[in-house]
């Protein structure tokens, strides 16, 4: 049967493809890789079991796995929708000071969002001022700052700009007792600016991947987005054309980072160069894919399961953190899971937790409730 369009998207002119593709990235997050480590654990071939293990854990440092992916696929959509949000409002004449307000409250939430957990514990000495949310609270802040004031090759020569500046500084800056050009969590420019400016305690001591400098550096996997964006509203009728596009770039972008990690490390924890490029690559591949089944064949049935994920991401990614769907899931299912025996239980345990959280969406997306930030 085919699903209800989105009233969202009628209204604010976007596509259906973003919300998909943010769905499918927030699967992940809140329960599909433990569904995929139990089906792969079910099936019993203990390479496929190593393979999908490593792809679901992130890598401690060089190197890129799978699950490397979900946090810069979120950036490079939130930087996807800014020529839909931000954009259009200016086109039709909305002063940029109404758009900055926005940009700043939309930040602010963000990154209070993001603290919520370490205020609520109200262990202020021990408290991580940072967090995921932060970071693209941040990254959304420095490139729809970008987005209000340059058009499209305006935010293509910043990006370019970032992430060649971004290189330079880790490359050639010395850190104080360590040199230049050392690409280790305790030796590199952004360990030593997190540790000598940050309050509270670090994610891992002397370093968090969630540090200043990678704001900047996420900022540019925005403006990627952003440029990825502005390809599909500016040219709503050449889907084809569009696809083409965006694989290609997909295909220079990933080629470039693989190529350039050669020379400087692929490193997610400090969203290095190589990785932006890497990661984004694989961004615009997936967006090419989902934008060419869900917006040019218009087989948005497909798309279904993720679109209800897609619009309420913030609010699934939080709630995550205050409600308890894995009880709600073994009242539901416990007596299934009993019933399954030893070999299905992980199985039937891991597709409850995501069936209640995915029951829970739809009903938001159904009543059209879509709590923002």
């Amino acid at each position: 049967m085919q699903p209800p369009a989105n009233e969202l998207d009628k209204a604010s002119n976007r596509l259906v493809s973003l919300d998909a593709l943010r769905g499918f990235d927030m699967l992940w997050i809140i329960g599909g890789c433990s569904l995929l480590l139990a089906v792969a654990r079910y099936i019993g071939n203990t390479s496929f079991i190593a393979m999908v293990e490593w792809h679901t854990e992130h890598v401690g440092w060089g190197g890129f796995a799978a699950i490397d992916l979900v946090f810069p696929l979120f950036v490079f959509m939130t930087g996807a929708t800014m020529p839909f949000s931000i954009t259009a409002k200016l086109e039709r004449g909305e002063s940029k000071w109404r758009l900055y307000r926005r940009l700043f409250r939309r930040t602010l939430l963000l990154v209070g969002l993001g603290l919520s957990g370490e205020l609520l514990s109200l262990d202020f000495a021990n408290m991580r001022p940072l967090s995921v949310l932060g970071l693209i609270g941040m990254a959304y802040l420095i490139a729809g700052l970008v987005v209000i004031n340059r058009g499209p090759r305006g935010q293509a020569a910043w990006a370019i700009g970032i992430l060649l500046g971004y290189w330079a500084a880790l490359s050639f800056i010395p850190v104080p007792g360590v040199g230049p050009g050392v690409i280790t969590p305790g030796g590199c420019l952004c360990g030593y600016i997190d540790y000598n400016l940050l309050p509270g305690k670090l994610y891992q001591g002397a370093f968090d991947p969630e540090g200043i400098l990678t704001w900047i550096s996420a900022a540019a996997m925005a403006l990627i987005g952003a440029q990825a964006g502005n390809l599909l509203r500016n040219n709503p009728t050449c889907g084809y054309r569009n696809v083409m596009i965006l694989a290609a770039a997909g295909c220079v972008s990933l080629a470039t980072g693989w190529i350039l990690g050669q020379w400087f490390p692929i490193v997610k924890a400090i969203w290095s160069t190589p990785f932006v490029l890497f990661a984004a690559g694989w961004c615009l591949l997936l967006l090419s894919l989902f934008y060419l089944v869900i917006d040019v064949w218009r087989a948005r049935w497909l798309g279904f399961i993720f679109i209800p994920i897609g619009t309420n991401a913030i609010t699934i990614y939080v709630g995550s953190d205050f409600i308890n769907f894995g009880y709600t899931a073994n009242q539901l299912f416990g007596g299934l899971e009993r019933v399954a025996g030893a070999d299905l239980a992980p199985l039937v345990a891991a597709l409850g937790v995501l069936v209640v959280e995915w029951l829970f969406l739809l009903f938001l997306y159904r009543k059209k409730i879509f709590i923002r930030v």
